[in-house]
């Protein structure tokens, strides 16, 4: 089973405004609606300074993380 935890010190590919960056999230958290499949949420700091949010897993209706 996947936990948050593995997931923040993963590095991950964003692309933002035609660049593409390999960074490590600055925080991970989950967001599941009720009665509903959820997803992971990351936020990741640029080099150029600005923050930037982006969804790197999906959660099942149990809470499990699905990768």
């Amino acid at each position: 089973m996947v936990k948050l935890e593995d997931l923040a010190k993963k590095d991950y590919e964003i692309e933002y405004e035609g660049s593409k960056y390999k960074l490590k999230p600055t925080k991970v958290w989950k967001v599941q609606p009720k009665g509903r499949k959820g997803f992971v949420m990351a936020l990741f700091r640029l080099p150029t300074g600005k923050v930037v949010r982006k969804v790197v897993a999906k959660v099942d209706e149990q809470g499990n993380i699905i990768t």
